[in-house]
């Protein structure tokens, strides 16, 4: 393949050249891809690399001013589907759980994100080919030095109790992330705007302590919402009701049973959604989840169990919908307490688990072993080189426990849920491989919403979970193992060597030197084990034929797919 610069250069380079610091860029749908994204395609294949050349991206990258074309500013894209889109109708979504919370800033799961995209908007927002596009914010500007964020707000965007979307909500929602009361899930990600300033009504001023190379991916995340000043002043509670922008808002809400949104009217993207009303109904047990679809009960689940994959495939009257690399599958370990104390500890236990066994038990085989570090293979950022670090090693791993000081093994409670039949099957092949090395290991499995009350006060020795980078850039890293982070408040883990080459990697502009910074971070992850890493897996939607519309976000996106259902409808 032959050698490109990188989407940055792209950019910078068109902008040298004929553009001033006031030039408005217009771009086509594909033209607002992440800095990330652009490398990354680029890495699929000399054709798909060529054709998006001409599409500079609009990540943090000095010195530019985004705004969309008039069909970006109103249509987002659609998914291919059969006939034109039918308004009106009732979808029936059979959720995998119950949405602990609405705060749209507080990261619950993804059947939580799936209800809580219906209700808000971000400034950007991404389109169904996982590329970045305005949102609320209709054009931004970048300046020189990175360290200038300038927003234009979208003209006429109501709040759903018609109050009118102004520069001053955006400054408190953002101001609401960054404290640390609030519990944001990306506080620190937020953490390096130093001053926000309202310069009218429709204009808002961010300024930096230093370039973020990924900020314009975040304020894509359902996480970063914006929130309305008057509902959070009014003393409004965004985890019991929500006063939102979004496609829909909420009708009601009944804790364990069903919630109800129904379509917003005055939504900013003209001619959507498409839908009256979503009815979103948990359904804890996997099985009565995947019935519901095939007896016609629900429209459509989230969280298909991967045994049922390959029959939804054969149905006739069903779709599945699915990403590969979507999640990984990983085991965080609580280092207040124990042996996890003890990066050796740790370090041993990583030989231990059998991730092939996983693959076959919890995935069916469609997931992929991570031997290495967690930045997908897909990006830019991956390194090859790493691949092998962790491999299925029992011996080697006893030999390291007893170098470690426990020849003799210890005893240890594993958590996980049994409301995920991907999380209890891999927790089962995790307990066995311990107990084959000497090491007593019980199970404890609880509903999620315990799983998430415990993971957040730090309560549980050592845990199953399954996560997504759920941005493009390797930055992603950032919210997992950063001093602060929700991961870190939770597990007790932070290093300063780790803390610095995450600051380093967000404030550098050239992509190889960020690459050689990831490279090192990756590195210094593995050498203390905070978390192993077990296998990348792919996730999916089951669908009734009638459903069109919806599709499944690429990668780590496939965790935003929820958005997608604005552009959903039911064929008559």
């Amino acid at each position: 393949m032959t050698e490109q610069a990188p989407a940055w250069a792209r950019l910078l380079d068109l902008s040298s050249r004929s553009l001033n610091r006031r030039t408005v860029v217009r771009l086509g749908a594909g033209a607002v891809g992440s800095l990330a994204a652009g490398a990354l395609l680029a890495a699929c294949g000399g054709e798909q690399e060529t054709q998006r050349e001409s599409a500079p991206t609009a990540t943090s990258v000095p010195g530019t001013q985004v705004s969309p074309t008039a069909d970006m500013a109103t249509t987002p894209a659609t998914s291919p589907s059969a006939g034109e889109p039918v308004r009106g109708g009732e979808l029936i979504y059979a959720l995998s759980s119950d949405p602990p919370n609405l705060d749209p800033h507080i990261s619950t799961g993804t059947a939580a994100r799936c209800v809580k995209l219906q209700l808000y908007n971000g400034l950007l927002r991404y389109n169904d080919e996982g590329e970045l596009l305005p949102d609320l914010a209709a054009e931004w500007e970048i300046s020189d030095d990175g360290l200038q964020y300038t927003f234009i707000l979208r003209e006429g965007v109501t709040f759903h109790d018609d109050t009118p979307l102004t520069a001053e909500d955006v400054k408190v929602s953002i101001e609401r992330i960054q404290d640390e009361a609030t519990g944001a899930t990306r506080k620190v990600e937020m953490s390096g705007i130093s001053e926000i300033t309202v310069e009218d009504e429709q204009t808002i001023i961010l300024k930096l302590e230093q370039p973020h190379a990924a900020l314009l991916e975040y304020f894509a995340q359902p996480e970063t919402a914006i929130l309305s000043k008057k509902f959070l002043e009014s003393g409004g509670d965004p985890n019991t009701t929500s006063v939102g922008t979004g496609p829909f808002k909420l009708l009601s809400r009944e804790p364990g049973v069903r919630i109800e949104v129904e379509r917003n009217q005055q939504y900013h993207h003209e001619g959507r959604p498409h839908l009256d009303k979503i009815i979103f109904i948990p359904y804890q047990d996997e099985n009565t989840r995947v019935s519901a679809v095939r007896g016609g009960d629900a429209h459509m689940a989230d969280y298909v169990p991967w045994k049922d994959m390959q029959s939804i495939e054969n149905d006739p009257n069903l779709r599945l919908e699915t990403g590969q690399n979507s999640a990984f599958m990983c085991i965080q370990y609580n280092v207040r307490v124990k042996p996890f104390d003890d990066p050796k500890v740790r370090v041993a236990l990583s030989y231990a688990y059998d991730r092939k066994a996983i693959i076959d038990a919890a995935f069916f085989g469609r997931a992929i072993e991570i031997t290495g570090g967690v930045i997908p293979p897909q990006s830019w950022a991956y390194n090859e080189e790493l691949e092998g670090t962790y491999t299925y090693d029992p011996e080697k791993a006893k030999q390291l426990l007893a170098e470690a000081g426990y020849a003799n093994g210890f005893s240890v409670t594993l958590m996980s849920t049994s409301q995920y039949g991907m999380h209890q099957s891999t927790a089962q092949v995790v307990q066995n491989n311990l107990q084959a090395i000497g090491i007593d290991c019980k199970l404890e499995l609880y509903d999620w919403q315990t799983v998430v009350q415990k993971h957040t006060k730090g309560e549980y020795q050592f845990r199953i979970h399954g996560l997504a980078p759920e941005i493009l850039d390797p930055d992603f890293l950032t919210n997992f193992f950063a001093s602060g982070s929700p991961h870190s408040k939770s597990t007790g883990f932070s290093d300063q060597e780790i803390d610095r080459l995450l600051q380093e990697g967000r404030a550098a502009q050239n992509q190889e030197q960020r690459k050689q910074i990831y490279k090192r971070l990756e590195q210094r992850i593995l050498e203390l084990a905070p978390w192993t890493f077990l296998v990348y897996r792919q996730d999916g939607e089951a669908l009734r034929r009638e459903v069109q519309g919806y599709k499944h976000l690429p990668g780590a996106l496939g965790f935003f797919s929820g958005i997608m259902l604005q552009e959903t409808w039911l064929q008559k």
